[in-house]
């Protein structure tokens, strides 16, 4: 049975980096030199674990004028949509089989010359 790894989220590295901070600077209202430069360590481990998983967040790095444009083409991609979908709604099928070239059709279809 194998089971998953479950990767901590950016969440939980802010959670923890914060608690180490809170620990840190009461280390140094104590004035503590060896229990600070412990909390000093942690508190730069835990940046550079917070960093990767920010780093590791799907397109955060993506400047947001590309994302901008990207949300634009989506809102001009559900206006040709919409209109689409209106146009299929006044479509209607009867008025299409009454245009003259429907009455030929209907016509031939139907044996008459």
């Amino acid at each position: 049975m194998s089971k998953e790894v479950i990767k901590p989220s950016a969440e939980s590295y802010l959670n923890k980096l914060y608690a180490d901070l809170f620990h840190l600077v009461n280390s140094v209202e104590k004035g503590s030199g060896s229990e600070l430069t412990v909390r000093l360590r942690n508190v730069e481990a835990d940046i550079a674990s917070f960093k990767d998983a920010l780093k590791s967040i799907p397109d955060i790095g993506v400047e947001e004028y590309k994302e901008r444009r990207k949300i634009a083409a989506l809102y001009k991609q559900i206006e040709k949509k919409d209109e689409l979908l209106d146009e299929l709604a006044a479509f209607s099928l009867d008025a299409a089989l009454k245009k003259p070239d429907g009455e030929q059709k209907q016509r031939s279809e139907s044996g008459d010359k």
